[in-house]
């Protein structure tokens, strides 16, 4: 729907250019963006040697199958105790994933945030529907147009994001980029106590892409505001199994999240 927008406004300066003799009064000068649904993201903090983090995992399998992928934006972020043993951390843990855990003053897993409501009381996964379908029902106030490019010989990718105000005020909060990693092949402990040697752990927080805490961003209605990063990928992660999350948060929570491939193949 977003390159759907931009090629009308294209498409219309190409029109305007090519008809001088048109009135200016009935000349196309707006166009009105559309209405976009608001997405949702669930920090989902995890680690493989939580016995019970399996059954957080297949809440969000279930709720993505809902209300679709595009809608429900989890991203897992390997931290706390259960990611580490012994002191020695699990293959998935990154210390920024630990600073938040730390950050909302986490103590159990599986828990998580939706859109980052009551940070200060974390969702259990069996509450996370509710977080979920009470998200849903509001208009999103901003959209993202996300375009990468990745250079296999560097590994490095770089990422554009277009920020396009939606709402009738001006928006304001933090731009956060993720990139996560889908399909790794490493341990998990599982619910029976066994130990799954080959589980497949989705989309996975792997870095913070700008700040870890975001960056300043402010848009008004119909307003882009244009923002470009670059990540250089571990040699571990597979390039075709990645994406970057894009989400605006402010002191009320998440206020829109999308996701986009790495690859565009």
């Amino acid at each position: 729907m977003k390159k759907i927008y931009f090629t009308i406004m294209i498409l219309a300066g190409l029109v305007l250019s090519s008809c001088d003799n048109v009135p200016v009064d009935e000349r196309l000068t707006y166009v009105e963006p559309p209405e976009v649904g608001r997405a949702v993201l669930i920090e989902d903090y995890t680690g493989q040697y939580c016995v019970n983090c399996p059954r957080a995992t297949e809440e969000i399998e279930r709720l993505v199958k809902e209300y679709g992928d595009s809608t429900v934006i989890a991203v897992a972020i390997h931290s706390g105790p259960f990611a580490k043993q012994k002191g020695v951390a699990s293959p998935l843990y990154t210390e920024v994933g630990d600073m938040y855990f730390a950050q909302w003053g986490l103590s159990s897993q599986p828990v998580g945030l939706v859109d980052r409501l009551y940070s200060s009381m974390p969702f259990s996964y069996t509450d996370w529907g509710y977080g979920v379908n009470y998200e849903v029902g509001f208009k999103a106030p901003v959209s993202f147009l996300t375009e990468t490019q990745y250079d296999p010989d560097t590994r490095r990718a770089s990422i554009q994001v277009q920020t396009i105000g939606m709402d009738s005020a001006r928006v304001s909060g933090k731009l956060q980029l993720w990139l996560v990693e889908d399909s790794i092949d490493s341990f998990q402990y599982m619910p029976d106590g066994s130990v799954a040697e080959h589980y497949n752990h989705m989309h996975v927080f792997r870095a913070s892409v700008n700040d870890p805490w975001g960056d300043d961003l402010a848009v008004d209605h119909g307003q882009v505001a244009a923002r470009d990063y670059d990540l250089v990928l571990d040699p571990a992660w597979v390039p075709e199994h990645c994406s970057v999350v894009v989400f605006l948060y402010d002191n009320t929570g998440v206020r829109q999240v999308s996701k986009q491939k790495l690859l565009n193949y």
